[in-house]
């Protein structure tokens, strides 16, 4: 099966917000994070609860973080974008979500954060979202490709997201713009509905909606998002400044466990490794709304890169779509935002991934 799948933000949300919308009452302290060894070090995370962060939950229900001397305690978020005043006081060391033009103005504003490795990611035979057509529109032949979305509801959960940049993609194939269109802000959960009622003709949609849509008989597949853009950067795991320069072995260590994690969702999804399969879904089954073990055999899910790199040249065209519409209002640094001091020390303790 390919490893394919997703991810957003709004006032820089994660375009995965919506999962944890199911997922209501999911708070702190998920299971294999009781506390252990007088002395480990405490490490406060941000996540949302959903497919991509496979990593972080391997590595809870492996004890990888344990192995590190590392007492890991997640906070539930509804959002990456709630995390980052978090991130930038110290109240949280590390998070997991998107970037966005939001967090690009926080951190232009000076609120101290690091990206330290890819959450997300679609190279090429790995999709992250799907573009999708209502059913009826698609069968009758209306709608048969992004130029015949001109004047069309198309749902976002937000703007200043990776997948409003992504959509973008889609419709300038077709000599479009996304002003083109009649963008409808809207949660994943609230779009099925919606596409049962008509009142959607298209959306940009992550797994488990995107299998959802489809067994419904509502929604079908024109393209996943390794067909019009490979290599597009989706999620990351964040580092507080403070956090990384003020407790540097820890942070060293929290990528080691971390990409351990991620290592074994690539054996599984990757090289095909049953065992590996098994361990990954366990997690996903523990920590995500996704209870069903036979849709893990159905949906594509995102690609996890096992040494922690991130494409930095797709977070560079994020920004230049930002800063052309207004969503961002002064440019960055790219580069002294993304460190990979860290995932490099975590490769040199695991090696390479092969």
């Amino acid at each position: 099966m390919h490893a394919r799948m997703r991810l957003s933000l709004r006032p820089a949300a994660w375009l995965l917000t919506a999962i944890v919308a199911l997922a209501v009452g999911f708070s702190t302290g998920a299971p294999g994070e009781a506390a252990h060894a007088q002395g480990a070090a405490r490490v406060r995370m941000g996540v949302l609860g959903v497919l991509p962060e496979a990593g972080i939950f391997i590595a809870i229900e492996q004890g990888y973080y344990r192995e590190q001397g590392i007492e890991l305690e997640t906070t539930l978020f509804d959002s990456g974008a709630r995390m980052v005043p978090a991130l930038g006081t110290g109240q949280l060391e590390a998070g997991d979500g998107s970037h966005s033009a939001g967090l690009f103005n926080a951190v232009a504003r000076g609120i101290p954060l690091k990206l330290v490795a890819d959450a997300a990611s679609g190279p090429s035979g790995y999709s992250v979202v799907a573009l999708m057509f209502r059913r009826d529109l698609a069968d009758s032949g209306q709608i048969r490709g992004p130029g015949d979305l001109r004047g069309r509801r198309v749902a976002l959960p937000a703007r200043g997201i990776p997948t409003e940049v992504l959509l973008s993609h889609w419709l300038r194939s077709a000599g479009l713009r996304v002003d083109d269109v009649d963008l409808v802000e809207m949660s994943f959960p609230d779009q099925l509905p919606a596409f049962g009622s008509r009142n959607l003709d298209a959306t940009v949609i992550p797994e488990p909606f995107e299998t959802r849509l489809a067994d419904q008989g509502l929604a079908t597949v024109y393209q996943h998002s390794d067909q019009v853009y490979p290599g597009f950067q989706v999620a990351e795991v964040m580092y507080g400044a403070a956090f990384a320069q003020e407790q540097p072995d820890v942070a060293r260590r929290f990528m080691t466990a971390y990409l351990k994690g991620v290592r074994v969702y690539n054996d599984a999804y990757v090289k095909g490794d049953a065992a590996a399969r098994q361990v990954t879904v366990a997690a996903l089954i523990q920590h995500t709304p996704v209870k069903d073990a036979a849709l893990y055999d159905r949906m594509a899910l995102a690609a996890l890169n096992p040494d922690g790199r991130i494409n930095v040249a797709s977070l560079a065209e994020d920004q230049e779509y930002w800063l052309a519409s207004g969503a961002q209002q002064a440019r960055i640094d790219l580069n002294a935002l993304v460190d990979y001091s860290f995932a490099d020390a975590a490769v040199q303790a695991l090696g390479p991934y092969r």
